[in-house]
């Protein structure tokens, strides 16, 4: 089952808290109502977010086929203009005799190719998971801004005063502020880079995992007749692979089998003979016992023995 969740943050460290406004939806001030996108979330026709938003997004896919549905994620990741910064391919599980293959990448995405790139992606396999997460920076950037500006107007000012200087001691005490304030300008230029690289492009953290059948999805609105359709599927899918399982097995210990049987033979014909007794030829049989004939033959003899004495 497809689990989704979103998240809006207004901030978050290092960036300084803020108190969201109290104010009614976008969508109400416009009198349009939200609607719902194919998986039944709502979707809106227009963007209500702020200007400085740092959007990430987490997906997990299971897909049969690692190999062609990586290929397939390097080129939705061209065709979308951006690119790869950082990707981990490993093996995961060991499952069925068999190695799975997973992936976890961190893709960048332009800020207007992502509703682009996020209702293709799930062409490489069979999405199980997805989280949104918004981090509004708005303020935090123009705070940012401002305290840029004021270091770049003091440090104008400790440039005239350095230039009017005569005295050897305060020339090295401004020199020494306004080494200070080069440093902390240039570190607020360096935030407001890094912000405006996350800004511009969106984050897309993808888990692709390789397993020997995809999950079926069901949902309480699921047809009975589909379930009872996943259900065989599964059941023969499962049959399937236990015949394998048993097959690979017997293959893999038919030596050991093997010798387990020449034994059994051995010990068995060596029992026989210890139940046959000694001193009988190894062809020969146990004579049985017939008491009808061992009654016949007592009766011949009494017989035999009355006609001796009546002659007698």
């Amino acid at each position: 089952m497809i689990a989704r969740e979103e998240s809006s943050m207004d901030s978050a460290p290092p960036y300084p808290a803020e108190e969201p406004a109290a104010q009614a939806p976008a969508y109400e001030e416009a009198g349009e109502a939200p609607r719902e996108n194919g998986m039944g979330f709502p979707s809106f026709s227009g963007s209500i977010e702020p200007d400085k938003i740092i959007t990430t997004i987490s997906m997990t896919f299971e897909t049969t086929e690692f190999d062609q549905s990586l290929e397939k994620l390097y080129l939705l990741i061209e065709e979308a203009g951006g690119y790869l910064s950082s990707s981990n391919v490993y093996y995961s599980s060991y499952y069925n005799s068999q190695m799975y293959q997973r992936g976890d990448f961190a893709i960048r995405i332009p800020r207007d190719k992502v509703n682009q790139f996020k209702g293709l992606v799930p062409q490489i396999g069979n999405l199980t998971n997805e989280s949104t997460s918004k981090e509004d920076v708005t303020r935090f950037y123009t705070d940012t801004e401002s305290r840029l500006n004021v270091l770049e107007i003091k440090e104008e000012r400790l440039l005239s005063l350095l230039e009017r200087a005569e005295e050897i001691e305060d020339i090295i005490k401004l020199e020494d502020q306004l080494s200070e304030v080069i440093y902390e300008k240039e570190n607020l230029k360096a935030t407001l880079v890094n912000l405006d690289d996350r800004i511009d492009y969106s984050t897309f953290n993808v888990a692709l995992i390789e397993v020997a059948k995809v999950s079926t999805t069901e949902t309480k609105e699921t047809p009975f007749l589909t379930r009872i359709q996943n259900a065989f599927e599964n059941s023969l899918y499962q049959f399937g692979r236990s015949a394998e399982n048993f097959a690979v097995f017997m293959v893999y210990n038919l030596p050991g089998l093997l010798v387990l049987l020449v034994v059994a033979i051995v010990l068995y014909k060596i029992i026989k003979r210890i139940v046959r007794g000694p001193g009988r030829p190894p062809g020969e049989k146990k004579p049985k016992k017939n008491n009808k004939d061992d009654r016949f033959v007592d009766k011949e003899d009494q017989r035999g023995e009355k006609k001796d004495d009546s002659q007698a």
